[in-house]
């Protein structure tokens, strides 16, 4: 069955399982900005769709978890779990501010990437024939703005870039200030600007190389995560664990 297929009846049957046949639950927040195959838009009929939340949902399983899937708009995931109105938030990049607030997978007091739910680029698009260049280190011409998703975590790297940035509401909104010339180019998540533009392809091009590589993960709310160590350690194992054999089957 192609792999997309099995996602789907995957994610069915595990979020049909029943709350009691799990000893925990946990609540994760999270937004459906397309980032294909990770997060799919949101079908209210069924479910969360995409391989993030799958990863999620038998990692969860195999440890005896129950997943409460709460749908949020962008800007509110992080601060819902800050404050404790989720248990978590799903598939964020590592930023300073983000860790002051909230868990990350860690081992021997670092970042462990081996606990990621994966790896992405973050890249720019232009107007098809604008003169913006992108070497990898430096953006030409010096001083033109460039557009991202607000709440997305490339700002850090634009400013540290001393790249002028202007946040937006998502690729509708900041492909059309593209178009009209407001914005020399717009950076994203190349999955999520891959998708964004197919149907403008004739408009707009992909620079490379690529502004940044993240890996993403499940961040947890500090006071839940205190309360349920064993278990949200055991999930971050699992999460990993899956991962990499998804990985590696994949490079087969």
């Amino acid at each position: 069955m192609h792999r997309f297929g099995l996602v789907f009846l995957g994610l069915t049957t595990l979020l049909t399982m029943p709350v009691a046949a799990h000893e925990c639950s946990i609540t994760i927040g999270y937004n459906d900005e397309p980032i294909p195959p990770h997060i799919e838009r949101n079908v209210p009929s069924a479910g969360p769709q995409g391989t993030a939340f799958v990863l999620v949902e038998q990692a969860a399983q195999q440890i005896g978890c129950q997943i409460v899937w709460q749908h949020l708009p962008t800007l509110r995931v992080l601060h819902a779990a800050t404050i404790g109105d989720v248990d978590a938030a799903l598939f964020y990049s590592w930023t300073s501010e983000r860790a002051s607030k909230l868990s990350y997978p860690m081992r021997n007091g670092q970042l462990d990437p081996d606990r990621r739910l994966a790896t992405l680029n973050y890249v720019l698009y232009r107007q098809r024939g604008s003169a913006i260049e992108w070497d990898g280190t430096q953006l030409r011409p010096e001083g033109c703005a460039v557009g991202y998703n607000e709440g997305w975590s490339i700002v850090e790297f634009l400013q540290q870039h001393k790249i002028s940035s202007h946040p937006g509401k998502g690729p509708g909104q900041l492909l059309k200030l593209l178009a009209k010339g407001r914005l020399c180019a717009y950076a994203t998540l190349e999955e999520a600007g891959d998708t964004a533009i197919a149907a403008q392809t004739e408009q707009f091009e992909k620079l490379a190389p690529p502004l940044a590589r993240k890996d993403y993960y499940l961040l947890v709310n500090p006071r839940f995560y205190h309360a349920l160590q064993p278990q949200i350690e055991a999930l971050w194992d699992r999460i990993g664990e899956l991962r990499a054999e998804q990985d590696s089957a994949e490079s087969k």
